[in-house]
């Protein structure tokens, strides 16, 4: 839509259908079902919000399921995540990591992958710890669920045309860069790092969804949290404002006081 002075407006975000709801239930049934029923150890790495919440919701009749949290004193997943778990009702782990650990694994990060950009190495680091204090070797996390249904703040007044741009860059940069990074960080720590929204069922679920649906309108991934609170996830997890696992677990407080990578 093109406003009075010629620019482009933000697109309103239109009501979700029952249509998108019901594939996307039948694609996280599916991605999730070797899980669901076989009380085999399982872990998901959980922040106390929507998406690692639907994950462990949607697990929590797995006996052996774990959720595990990393964090700093100064972060708020700790929390959150403390609050959160019986919700769920699964064992929950929570691992408070020192500023000695987090530059170990920064420095082992940069040995690997050399110099990355600040977030990118941010997030790794994070997602090394929490992967290292995890108890079971398979492990789950919510990848994928900012790209597909316009999580990030950049989405917040884009047009859909220039909303769904975004979206697919994203998306391909999710899976061509940082997610082989992920898995490599987790091959690293004999772990075996499953994404389920980034399960090819589940992407073309979410993709069939008009991106006017998608839109974040006042809330970002309002169309998903919509679909999680009509899965069962308790009303306040499933609206949980949005804490990125760097940010929410304080490790990239931490790391902006450390020497730059390569300081004498």
């Amino acid at each position: 839509m093109t406003g009075s002075d010629g620019r482009d407006e933000p697109s309103t975000p239109s009501e979700p259908d029952a249509h998108g709801f019901d594939a996307l239930d039948g694609a996280i049934d599916r991605s999730l079902a070797s899980w669901k029923t076989n009380d085999v150890p399982i872990c998901v790495l959980f922040s106390g919000g929507v998406d690692s919440g639907v994950l462990a919701w949607e697990l929590r009749r797995n006996r052996a399921l774990s959720l595990v949290t990393v964090g700093t004193p100064a972060g708020t997943d700790l929390e959150a995540a403390r609050v959160a778990a019986p919700r769920i009702g699964a064992h929950w782990i929570g691992a408070e990591v020192s500023t000695a650990e987090i530059a170990e694994v920064a420095h082992r990060i940069d040995r690997t992958f050399g110099p990355l950009p600040r977030t990118s190495r941010s997030v790794l680091v994070a997602f090394s710890l929490a992967l290292a204090h995890a108890p079971d070797r398979v492990v789950l996390c919510g990848q994928g669920a900012d790209e597909l249904f316009l999580g990030y703040r950049h989405f917040h007044g884009l047009t859909a045309e220039a909303a769904a741009a975004r979206a697919t860059s994203d998306l391909r940069v999710l899976r061509e860069v940082d997610w082989p990074r992920a898995q490599a960080v987790a091959r690293s720590l004999d772990r075996a790092v499953v994404a389920p929204f980034l399960a090819e069922e589940f992407v073309a679920a979410a993709l069939a969804i008009p991106i006017e649906q998608r839109l974040p309108a006042d809330e970002p991934k309002r169309w998903f949290r919509d679909w999680a609170a009509r899965r069962g996830l308790p009303t306040d997890l499933a609206r949980r404002p949005k804490r990125a696992l760097q940010f929410g677990s304080g490790v990239d407080r931490v790391l902006r006081r450390m020497p730059p990578a390569g300081s004498p």
